[in-house]
């Protein structure tokens, strides 16, 4: 007797929920804004506050210690003129991916870990990406960023199912992805990737996700989903390091496999964990404020 759940589908899953379905409003004006080259800073300022709460944690973030201003930033245009608009399109895309599952108790996921997992992922994956000088590599941020999503579809769509999944982790019986496919017939990354097409995200972004735990399987797009995957198993060391470790930079142990799975010379990752850190501290900062990054 099989316990994989037929009717359920990476599709039907995303469908079935209005807001995971389409791209928020503010995050598609941005980004078409940032990709159009006649594009003006008050133009951006015009679309982020058609979101009072997302201006108001772009007006807190300006105004924190991380950037220590001698004075109160108090306009939208003077913060993305701060920031940048490449910094913007992160934040807003971090914010409006937190604001979607806001909800979830915290029996069910710690929201603060998974966020901050989340996006050292996404930050790890932008600065891999621009080592190896891919074209659009900085958008990979997206990609580590929302590589995880489908976890968070998993526990709000279905609580029940993902319990006996984690049930059979924690009996010992197999590994997570292993107990999302004896259990949906899927995996949260494929799940991940159906929320990319429906957001109408662009294919290399999309299949990064979708193959990330087997990059090698990719059809196409073989480097962004092995980014992905050595971004997501760096993340993960370094929320498990001490924090001694982690400030004078990762060792070349934990950096070497990665670095040969990339083909990068282990001393370009020298600067790594000082530069993710950095990255990973200010969009913490907007879209969980209050909390305290553990790492």
């Amino acid at each position: 007797m099989t316990t994989k759940l037929r009717r359920i589908t990476p599709q039907s899953l995303v469908q079935s929920v209005h807001t995971l379905a389409s791209l928020p409003d503010v995050l598609i004006r941005i980004n078409v804004l940032i990709d159009d080259p006649a594009t003006q800073i008050d133009d951006l300022a015009r679309a982020i506050l058609c979101d009072p709460a997302l201006s108001a944690r772009l007006l807190r973030l300006v105004n924190s210690a991380y950037y220590g201003l001698p004075n109160r930033v108090e306009s939208i245009a003077s913060a993305i003129n701060l920031i940048g608009q490449r910094v913007l399109l992160d934040l807003v895309f971090a914010s409006s991916a937190v604001n979607l599952f806001e909800g979830l108790p915290p029996t069910q996921v710690n929201m603060d870990q998974f966020w901050l997992h989340s996006i050292v992922c996404g930050t790890t994956a932008r600065l891999l990406a621009r080592r190896k000088r891919l074209t659009n590599g900085e958008r990979l941020f997206i990609a580590g960023l929302l590589h995880g999503i489908g976890k968070l579809i998993f526990y709000s769509q279905c609580p029940d199912q993902y319990r006996k999944a984690l049930d059979l982790v924690e009996r010992g019986e197999c590994d997570p992805v292993a107990a999302e496919q004896r259990i949906f017939g899927f995996t949260y990354a494929e799940l991940s990737a159906e929320l990319f097409k429906a957001w109408r995200l662009p294919d290399y972004l999309r299949v990064a996700v979708a193959y990330h735990l087997r990059p090698d399987h990719a059809p196409d797009y073989r480097m962004e989903a092995m980014i992905v995957h050595v971004a997501a198993q760096i993340a993960s060391v370094f929320l498990q390091t001490d924090t001694a470790k982690l400030s004078t930079g990762c060792t070349p142990e934990i950096l070497a496999v990665p670095a040969q799975l990339l083909r990068l010379p282990s001393e370009s990752l020298a600067t790594f964990s000082g530069e993710v850190r950095q990255s990973t501290a200010k969009i913490f900062a907007m879209v969980r404020p209050g909390a305290t990054p553990d790492f």
